[in-house]
């Protein structure tokens, strides 16, 4: 034990160390003790639960309190601090049960109707000390987490945590045989253990008498007294502690060979059918994920205690409990016993427990359930779970993925990679380099490879190549040299020069890859797929899209051969195909891909997942860009909905759905209500990116948008310029966004009559995109325009011309003739020579944009009445006036359907119509 001052305030924990066990206690009292009271207090509780902390300063507590992730929290406080600590806290998911120790016990009992988990109001230590004994005693064997796995959805790419938590602990079983066992990892293991239980009398004494009788063959006796061994073994396992794991590897193996003894005894017995029962409390959450996940396949993280007693169950089940958020659970498992795999391991340990009213069957490491269902009944939920062969089918079959792209891999450094796609970065590091520590030569360059992979995505990229290299020059030297193997390297490799926007570099790695993989595989195999797409998304970074595009098919063909039609990567290449015939303007093919993403999607997660998320926001967006805003807005709210589920407490996703919403509400001319989602989406990113991200420009832009449509100038100006700095700073070099934002800028200058600073804009933007895209672009044709329209209001007729010129030649070359912007060009030059009074010339060019308009637009369209308009006016001017009441009239219908009574255009085609019709 020692004793710390925290912001001068005394401040004592058992250790200094992490809490190798599963639960914390925490006592939390300002008054001054004496350092002999506090010892003593502790000394007792350690007797309890060995990690004790006591603290006097409340703010270093609760900040104690919210850094502990991987233990349940006990919290003891008096009644007259329970008020300033208990509201700040009690909502954390640490936060387990809370013991209030108090002279007076009435004082204080409006407090356990106020809070659901605090357990009891205590007025002596001794019954204090009992309680939370009756507490850990019920904690400690249901803390069990689980994993899931599809057995569909198994690839080496991508692979998701839950399923490389499901394979890790399966294949976490089979190396331990390969782990060395000599007497020395014996006493390593309890030194390591004397050390940290030092000053705790009731498990040094466990300790010392393990030392001087344990014996191999007694490995679940001693599992079974749930001592130092049962707890620091099962937050070990639950919490994949690599350490303390392989500190206790003897131990694990002797387990596990008792487990095979006691196994046999039950082959050898006349039962069949074996129906076990473990109670439990859960989360509601908890529960909500077992639903998500009937059918599919789960193991526990560790070791699995069940008993033949329902009732026995029961009674842990329907504990009595005060929180509103906890269900009482029974789970039921049927294990047909000769049908079960024979590496799949139980055992009936009731003989060597010393809990024999348990009736404990305990299940090891790799045990495999399929959930069949879930009831609820009154105020239990019964899980009915068959033991399941399908753990060892799925652990095999990955194996065999990776050997077949892999030509020497051990299933120690397949265990490593597993932790890595886990998440469990750091403790994936420090195995691999024990392993690099004990390799041999076989085993050396696939463990640097690991290492450097880990490195790649902690984003530390120097490391990454550093070690991909030595991996690299390893597998090179090798007699014969690995080539198949170093493609994985040079595809990694690659992924760093992407990272870096080296890309010219990055595909000649790419392609070194691919090249090995088809010599290889030359009917393609899932490597060869990965490489088509990461050179296809190098096209795609490079604007070439009928190239990316190829790759991505070519990648998707390769897909359909290996995996089942409802592959969550075959989802993945259609959408990257959508996304690619989408910025083409291909947008009814992209919907065509994005549906089918969706589908596929909406099969594999039926309750909901980011990927679904991902398809519903495309197919809103091309709903939006086809002003089908219902469809959209729909699309958008659904996907919202998802990412409200995965990311309650906000993600640029979320902010990119609200940004989405709020755009057709724009387009809806909803202005107030478009800028509430784009007032939440702002608010949401810059809370999670307060230096500035993409998505904070998008809200501002719109928000600027929404203001000018309302002719709030200035406000849109300050929303407008909020972005343009984010972006400039983001965008150095330019980028899309930035000219968005200065062409709006721009417009508002000019609706202002600012003419100078809106031309300068337009320039501004011009002079981007010319940096940023090949000189026939659409959007260099765009702003070409503008800067047109600008000259046109300044009466600079002839340079207007000039540049509505360029644009018109530029989309001619780049459109079919029958183009929207051509129309618009083509009207563009009409109005130029209508002020010029040149009425002959401006009504060849309207006539041409009328005649496309008829094609593209529904009759009745304002844009058809505005070409019958300016058509008539420039028979008027030609003294032609039957024509131009004709097509005066043709437009009126219109006028009067879109425009208001008080439009200015609308009211000057009256006057047209009543002039013109006086002089007939």
């Amino acid at each position: 034990m020692s004793i710390q001052n925290v912001n001068n305030k005394q401040h004592v924990s058992m250790n200094d160390g992490e809490n190798k066990e599963s639960i914390t206690l925490i006592w939390f009292d300002p008054n001054t003790r004496s350092r002999k009271e506090t010892e003593q207090t502790v000394r007792q509780l350690r007797l309890i639960n060995d990690y004790v902390i006591f603290s006097s300063d409340l703010e270093e507590c609760i900040r104690r309190i919210q850094l502990i992730n991987k233990e349940i929290i006990f919290l003891i406080t008096s009644g007259a601090k329970a008020s300033q600590i208990v509201p700040r806290i009690s909502s954390f998911d640490q936060i387990n049960s809370i013991f209030i120790f108090n002279k007076e016990k009435t004082s204080y009992e409006d407090l356990l109707t106020k809070y659901s988990n605090i357990i009891g109001i205590y007025i002596n230590l001794d019954d204090l000390c009992k309680s939370i004994k009756e507490e850990i005693n019920f904690i400690n064997k249901p803390i069990q987490t689980f994993s899931f796995i599809d057995q569909h959805q198994i690839s080496i790419k991508d692979i998701s945590k839950q399923s490389a938590k499901f394979l890790w602990y399966q294949l976490f079983y089979q190396t331990l045989s390969c782990l060395s066992r000599n007497p020395q990892a014996k006493q390593q293991m309890i030194q390591e253990c004397t050390e940290y239980y030092d000053g705790n009398t009731k498990e040094m004494k466990f300790i010392h008498n393990f030392e001087k009788n344990y014996r191999s063959e007694d490995a679940i006796v001693w599992y079974s007294k749930r001592s130092f061994l049962y707890k620091l073994i099962n937050k070990a396992l639950r919490t994949q502690d690599i350490d303390l794991l392989y500190m206790f590897r003897f131990f694990i193996d002797d387990l596990s060979e008792n487990f095979q003894c006691q196994h046999e005894k039950i082959l050898s017995s006349q039962e069949k059918i074996l129906n076990v029962y473990r109670g439990l409390k859960l989360h509601k959450q908890q529960l909500d994920r077992l639903k998500e996940n009937k059918e599919k396949f789960i193991s526990t993280n560790g070791y699995f205690s069940t008993s033949r007693s329902k009732e026995f169950a029961l009674n842990f089940a329907l504990r009595t409990t005060n929180k509103t958020d906890i269900v009482s659970i029974l789970f039921h498992i049927q294990c047909d016993i000769e049908q079960t795999d024979k590496n799949i391991l139980f055992a009936d340990i009731n003989q060597l427990s010393e809990y024999q009213d348990e009736q404990e069957v305990l299940f090891n490491l790799n045990a495999c359930f399929q959930i069949e269902s879930i009831e609820e009944n009154t105020s239990l939920y019964i899980i009915k779970m068959n033991l399941s062969n399908q753990g060892q089918q799925i652990t095999k079959n990955f194996i065999e993925l990776i050997e077949k792209a892999t030509e020497e891999m051990s299933i120690s450094i397949i265990l490593g990679r597993l932790l890595c796609d886990s998440g469990k970065y750091d403790k994936s590091l420090k195995y691999f380099q024990q392993l690099l520590n004990d390799s041999n030569d076989k085993d050396r360059a696939w463990i640097e490879f690991s290492i450097g992979r880990v490195h790649h995505i902690k984003d530390e990229l120097n490391e990454a190549r550093e070690y991909y290299d030595r991996a690299y020059d390893c597998m090179m030297k090798n007699k014969p040299a690995r080539v198949k193997d170093s493609a994985h390297v040079l595809q990694q490799i690659g992924s760093i020069l992407f990272h870096e926007e080296k890309y010219d570099d990055a595909l000649n790695y790419y392609q070194r890859a691919l090249k090995i993989s088809e010599i290889f595989q030359p009917s393609g195999d899932v490597d060869t797929a990965q490489v088509l797409n990461k050179i296809g998304s190098i096209f795609s970074k490079q604007k070439k899209y009928d190239e990316a595009i190829n790759c991505y098919q070519l990648e998707l063909k390769i897909q359909e051969k290996f995996y089942p039609s409802d592959h969550a990567d075959i989802a993945t290449s259609l959408s990257k195909i959508g996304s690619i015939l989408s910025v083409q303007e291909k947008n009814d093919e992209a919907m065509d891909h994005y549906q089918r993403a969706l589908k596929i999607q909406e099969k594999l997660y039926p309750s909901g997942h980011l990927d679904t998320a991902m398809s519903l926001n495309s197919i809103a967006y091309i709903f939006a860009k086809q002003a089908k805003y219902d469809d959209a807005f729909d699309y958008y709210q659904k996907a919202l909905k998802i990412r409200e589920q995965c990311y309650p407490s906000g993600h640029a996703e979320t902010a990119i759905s609200l940004n989405g919403i709020g755009y057709i509400l724009l387009r809806q001319e909803k202005y107030d209500e478009a800028m509430d989602y784009h007032q939440r989406a702002l608010k949401m990113i810059e809370e999670l990116h307060p230096s500035g991200h993409t998505t904070a420009t998008i809200s501002l832009h719109d928000i600027g948008y929404a203001f000018s449509k309302q002719k709030k100038y200035d406000e849109a100006l300050d929303y407008y310029q909020r972005a343009l700095k984010i972006q400039e700073k983001l965008y150095p070099s330019g980028h899309v966004d930035t000219v968005t934002t200065l062409s709006n800028m721009a417009s508002d200058f000019l609706i202002q009559k600012t003419y100078d600073l809106a031309l300068s804009y337009h320039h501004e933007a011009l002079k981007i995109r010319e940096k940023l895209y090949p000189s026939d672009h659409v959007d260099i044709a765009k702003s070409l325009q503008s800067i047109g329209y600008v000259l046109l209001h300044q009466g600079k007729y002839d340079e207007a011309l000039g540049y509505y010129q360029k644009a018109l030649k530029m989309r001619k070359t780049l459109y079919p003739s029958g183009h929207l912007d051509i129309s618009v060009s083509l009207t563009n030059i009409g109005d130029i020579h209508y002020n010029q009074r040149k009425y002959g010339v401006a009504l060849y060019y309207y006539e041409q944009a009328f005649k496309i308009c008829k094609d593209l637009y529904p009759s009745g369209h304002i844009n058809i009445g505005i070409n019958l308009d300016m058509i008539g006016r420039c028979y008027e001017n030609q003294k032609n006036r039957t024509k131009a009441l004709e097509y005066y009239q043709q437009a009126l219908p219109i006028y009067e359907k879109f425009l208001p009574h008080s439009d200015q255009r609308r009211q000057k085609l009256v006057n047209n119509i009543r002039r013109v019709s006086q002089k007939n």
